[in-house]
């Protein structure tokens, strides 16, 4: 009774998806929508699934629902047709659900054939945004137990039962489309003044390039941030014992806190620097040894660039989220960043830094 009630509400609330006939088959599809949301880090690891689909279906068009935050990692890829911002409104409007209408009008013009909701697990507010597109097939994670709203999919991945990698999580959609995967790449794309905004900052830092150390101060959450002083006495520490001096970098709204540790470092700190855009620091991050920073989208884009990075972790899962496919080590005490110290951190560099290439 309750899965019929919710389908009524829902059908009244955003209209009704168009009929999918008879059983799925690929060929039908001309028109593909993925919806991502969040942030850098769940785009980054949902490209391996976008270039697996284009490189099978060529001749499809691919759109994605993207956040405002994570939308630029597609820029200059060329891997998708079209990409629609998830935009949250004003007023009544913050709320996901008032706000649906308005940010799917512009994809129900679109009459996609299929849609995936992209995530490593089941979600109620996404299986409601997938019924609301209207789109007849609809993709997405399902608990094996079932739930209520499975509804909103009519072609659905159980959850796998072992913790695996967002990545892994997000290549599992391939089998129900008959794709196999041929690749797992997740690298962006850097411009030639992406690359030279680096090369000028690390000259005006006196250091050269594969020989200091990044480490990216800002983070979305504050259980995943470190302070300035501790921040100061590893980099002091670093230079001292393996001659590795320190960049820092993070947003604007970090810059007291960026000036806070060069001054204290005693000059271990030879910079820092606020990047203009995700692709800047990410070309900053592929000049370093290593980068360092906090769990979030930061260490994602350091494994897009190929870089080895090292993750100070609060209580975020290091198996499903940990940087993909980059030499990788990290340090976990509690749910929080600041309850690492200086002398823990140093020291699993110190039994890290030989097993880098």
């Amino acid at each position: 009774m309750l899965p019929t009630l919710q389908r009524l509400l829902l059908t009244v609330a955003y209209g009704s998806p168009r009929k999918a006939d008879g059983a799925f088959r690929s060929e039908q599809v001309r028109k593909l929508l993925l919806i991502r949301r969040n942030g850098i880090g769940d785009m980054i690891c949902t490209l391996p699934l976008i270039r697996n689909i284009r490189a099978a279906w060529p001749k499809v068009q691919i759109d994605v629902l993207a956040s405002e935050s994570n939308a630029c990692v597609l820029e200059n890829l060329k891997l998708v047709d079209h990409i629609f911002l998830y935009r949250r409104g004003k007023g009544l409007l913050r709320n996901h659900y008032f706000n649906l209408p308005h940010v799917l009008r512009p994809i129900h013009e679109q009459s996609h054939d299929l849609m995936i909701a992209v995530k490593g697990g089941f979600s109620p507010l996404l299986g409601t945004v997938a019924f609301a597109t209207r789109i007849p097939w609809r993709l997405g994670y399902v608990p094996s137990r079932g739930h209520p709203m499975d509804f909103c999919f009519n072609l659905k991945v159980e959850l796998p039962v072992e913790r695996e990698h967002q990545v892994e999580s997000c290549l599992r959609f391939l089998k129900p489309l008959g794709i196999p995967q041929t690749s797992c790449d997740l690298s962006i794309h850097l411009d030639p003044a992406h690359v030279q905004f680096a090369d000028e900052e690390l000259k005006a830092a006196g250091v050269n390039a594969g020989k200091v150390v990044l480490f990216n101060i800002s983070s979305e959450r504050g259980e995943s941030r470190w302070n300035s002083v501790a921040i100061a006495q590893t980099a002091q520490q670093l230079e001292k014992e393996f001659q590795l001096p320190m960049v820092v970098c993070g947003l604007a709204r970090d810059r007291e806190a960026l000036k806070e540790a060069q001054r204290i470092s005693a000059g271990a700190i030879r910079r820092a620097v606020e990047p203009p855009s995700i692709h800047h620091f990410a070309a900053l991050a592929a000049r370093s040894r290593f980068l360092v920073c906090g769990d979030g989208g930061p260490m994602h884009v350091g494994a897009a660039v190929g870089v080895p990075v090292f993750v100070l972790f609060s209580a975020t899962d290091p198996q499903i989220w940990r940087p993909y496919g980059v030499p990788f080590a990290c340090v976990q005490k509690g749910r929080f960043v600041t309850d690492l110290t200086p002398t823990e951190v140093v020291a699993k560099i110190r039994d890290w830094l030989p097993t880098l290439p």
